[in-house]
């Protein structure tokens, strides 16, 4: 599967070259529970004993300037806080300037700079920058360019993980079953169409069920002073086993989720979808702090269904669902492009191998290695 990081989002982020933001998703963000108040932590802790000493980058502040006034609150001496939308840049003053008058934070602690922050200069290097700018895909944000740049040109210590928040951001991965993947098809629906573009589904979806336990597929540490300005950045393999715990937890539900027309043996069915891969679920993990107590998860800490302003990209593999087994091994590479320019948004490319090793299907004559692409 291949996809560039706009597909599936607003004509407008595919014209712009750069996901963008509608004010219902702003809300999602500043009111995300599982988010900001992390973000508040990592950041009271960072300055912590520092007050009115260290100087703060906030990288994409949006109209709020949520993140650079909690900054400011904690105690630091500047905060640059950089937003490329005009309008959302605009706003942010507004909020910002309401700060100052209700005495949160002072006159000239925060200055709001339009622009990308590649393209922006600063008086001074600054002591931490704070980042949110993760995808459901860890770096289709931009994440990766915007990081290089500023660890070449506005930090002061780029490869002290103290200078970050967050300290990493990763992606999340695992075979998947999706239900509409199995109840729906060709002349009705044809998945083939998708052509390779993820589905965004709401992380609260019980749609998408894992098969397999979730792993690591892309990791971004901020202060890793070897990450590419462009060209392919190729993840190494992970290999998923299906486990038998899930695919039974996923036929009850599924069992009791999917609508009957009291004529189908809903029992075969739900084993049926609870059994086809669909391809691969995709999600969004945050670490906060390079000690690893400050964690934003979009899903649970298992890959359950979780509320989040984040979604899952659900990337179909194969027109229609592949039946697996306990046992069998899905062996999964990701190739992410880059390009310098921030409005050069990245290509992925995804492939999967279904190695079939439960006693069943290696009997079977048509059950041998595929590739599931």
């Amino acid at each position: 599967a291949t996809w560039v990081a706009t597909d599936s989002f607003s004509e407008d982020s595919g014209k712009a070259g750069f996901i963008a933001f509608d004010e219902a998703a702003y809300k999602a963000m500043a009111s995300d529970r599982k988010r900001t108040p992390q973000f508040a932590k990592a950041i009271q802790r960072r300055l912590a004993g520092s007050e009115g000493q260290l100087t703060v980058l906030d990288i994409g502040t949006g109209p709020y300037a949520l993140l650079a006034i909690l900054a400011a609150k904690a105690g630091a001496k500047k905060v640059y806080a950089v937003e490329c939308v005009p309008e959302a840049a605009r706003r942010a003053e507004q909020f910002v300037a309401k700060a100052v008058k209700n005495g949160d934070v002072k006159e000239g602690q925060i200055e709001i700079l339009t622009g990308f922050s590649t393209e922006i200069s600063l008086p001074e290097k600054v002591d931490v920058v704070v980042a949110e700018i993760i995808g459901t895909i860890a770096s289709e944000e931009g994440a990766i360019a915007t990081v290089r740049d500023a660890q070449q040109r506005l930090v002061k210590n780029p490869g002290d993980a103290a200078s970050w928040i967050p300290y990493s951001v990763q992606t999340i991965a695992a075979p998947a079953s999706y239900s509409a993947h199995s109840l729906l098809g060709p002349p009705e629906f044809d998945w083939a169409k998708l052509d390779g573009v993820p589905v965004r589904l709401n992380c609260r979806e019980e749609a998408v069920q894992l098969m397999a336990e979730p792993q690591v597929l892309e990791d971004v540490r901020f202060n890793d002073l070897s990450l590419p300005e462009k060209g392919d950045l190729r993840t190494p393999k992970v290999d998923f086993e299906i486990s038998a715990d899930r695919l039974a937890a996923n036929q009850q539900l599924f069992y009791k989720e999917i609508p009957s027309d009291g004529t189908a043996d809903m029992g075969a069915v739900s084993q049926s979808v609870a059994r086809g891969l669909s391809g691969m679920a995709l999600w969004p993990r945050i670490q906060l702090d390079e000690a690893g107590t400050l964690f934003v998860e979009s899903r649970g800490p298992n890959g359950e269904a979780a509320k989040s302003h984040w979604t899952t990209a659900m990337v179909i593999m194969a027109d229609r669902p592949v039946q697996v087994a306990p046992g069998d091994k899905v062996t999964v590479g990701a190739t992410v492009s880059l390009t310098p320019g921030i409005t050069s948004p990245p290509k992925y490319a995804l492939e999967a191998r279904l190695d079939r090793r439960s006693p069943l299907a290696a009997a079977a004559a048509d059950d041998r290695v595929m590739h599931v692409v």
